[in-house]
């Protein structure tokens, strides 16, 4: 197979080649390094609103769990092909619709991401070191955001290079913390009898906890391509998101119920571990907002078929400080925001996800039976049909389900949309071909520099 010419840095529009992959160790550091970061403990603040510890340990699982699931069909995708999230929309989606799949998975929301985990960054120095003009949530975003354009910048070396430094010291950092509030603040007999006043329904939790990492679940090809085995990041993806995240949830969400803090941020300070926030907050944004613009970068270059790889993590590192320096200016310190669109997420994202595992292990091998491909003058259509109205209508659906509480056959907004575009999905597919009606519509051929 011809591999064609790597023009836009990191393989953005072409598989990754043999001499290039990577031990499974390697990949389950770089999805640690994504999950090392205050995010993922400030999420389990936001659970402490909803939840007792009992719950938010109920709803993390059953959440992390269908992300694992979830992810690692999808990372084995990647596995096998060697190409990333957007190359692989291709055919669920077409070509033209991979780019609205690209928009709806990472483009726009990674760019979002990247402002909330600079936001964070920028509350935990203003936390830490208030009353100094570089300390302010507005200025820590600006610089803050700077400093974690570098690595994206060089590429998935440096990713990994980060990750395996920071991950074993960020993790215990978070153990000490964890232990502290616990010892201060009643011990575990504490722990388990405090909880906010109203109990959220499941759904709304579990459809939260999705969302956290939807988008990161449906990229997962980005970083598994690079496996030396084809279920390396199966295996990877679905170990750190089902122990580890589901441990930080419970970090988190325990550390605000004992010091009744409003967010983790606040209450590791309040144990005396000011520094250590400090250094959560710079090591744990960096090496998941490195991957944010790595990842937002690769899905820009397959819209737009413009620029390399170094130019959109500037542009894109850009805007997303921008946006948090703005956010921090409007909301301050304000929960809301980030539980608002949690959810959000939980429901529009998973949708794409969900096309692309019915396409490549159904439609693919069973009904169409095609293999993906992306050498050099293979044809791909511009627009499937079925894939992009499955896309849309289970994520309009899923949103329905959770916003206005609609009776759908799960009850979790999450679970509804992937169900709903999985099934759409395949019947459409199915029914169209046995009337021989053509569902792809128009024709692309890939070039040698893959787009």
């Amino acid at each position: 197979m011809s591999q064609g010419r790597d023009v836009y840095g990191d393989y953005a529009t072409l598989p990754v080649p043999q001499e290039e992959f990577r031990s499974t160790l390697n990949i389950f550091m770089v999805y640690m390094g994504v999950l090392a970061v205050v995010a993922a403990i400030f999420a389990g603040s936001g659970l402490a609103q909803m939840y007792d510890l009992r719950m938010t340990i109920v709803v993390a699982l059953i959440g992390n769990i269908l992300l694992g699931i979830f992810g690692g069909l999808i990372a084995y995708i990647g596995g096998s092909t060697r190409a990333n999230t957007y190359m692989l929309l291709r055919y669920p989606l077409g070509k033209i619709g991979a780019a609205i799949g690209s928009l709806i998975v990472s483009a726009i929301p990674l760019i979002i991401w990247f402002a909330v985990e600079t936001w964070l960054f920028a509350i935990t120095v203003n936390v830490i070191y208030p009353g100094h003009p570089l300390t302010t949530i507005v200025a820590s975003s600006i610089w803050g955001g700077i400093l974690m354009m570098i690595t994206a910048y060089i590429g998935y070396k440096a990713l990994a290079l980060l990750s395996y430094i920071t991950v074993p010291f960020w993790y215990t950092l978070i153990v000490i913390g964890f232990a502290a509030a616990v010892e201060l603040n009643g011990g575990f007999d504490t722990l388990w009898r405090v909880g906010p006043t109203t109990i959220a329904p499941l759904g709304i939790g579990i459809t939260y906890v999705f969302g956290l990492y939807a988008a990161g679940c449906v990229i997962t090809s980005d970083v598994s391509r690079y496996g030396v085995k084809r279920w390396s990041g199966s295996m990877a993806w679905g170990l750190h998101v089902v122990v580890f995240m589901t441990a930080l949830l419970f970090a988190g969400a325990a550390m605000t119920l004992l010091t009744g803090a409003p967010n983790v941020i606040v209450a590791i300070a309040q144990i005396g571990l000011g520094v250590g926030a400090l250094l959560l907050a710079i090591l744990g944004q960096w090496t998941t907002n490195d991957n944010n613009l790595w990842s937002a970068a690769l899905a820009w270059i397959n819209i737009t078929s413009k620029w390399n790889k170094k130019v959109w993590v500037l542009v894109t590192g850009i805007i997303g400080t921008a946006i948090s320096a703005l956010w921090g200016g409007l909301w301050g310190m304000s929960l809301d925001p980030f539980i608002t669109f949690g959810i959000l997420l939980g429901n529009f994202i998973p949708p794409v996800g969900a096309v692309l595992i019915a396409d490549y292990y159904i439609v693919s091998k069973y009904i169409v039976k095609r293999e993906y491909r992306f050498s050099p003058g293979t044809k791909i259509s511009l627009i499937n049909i079925p894939g992009v109205l499955s896309m849309l209508v289970g994520g309009l659906i899923g949103w329905a389900a959770t916003t206005y509480g609609l009776h759908l056959p799960t009850g979790v907004g999450v679970a509804d949309s992937i169900i709903i575009a999985f099934i759409l999905y395949l019947l459409l597919v199915a029914a169209m071909h046995k009337l021989n009606i053509r569902f792809e519509v128009g024709e692309w051929k890939i070039s040698e520099v893959g787009i």
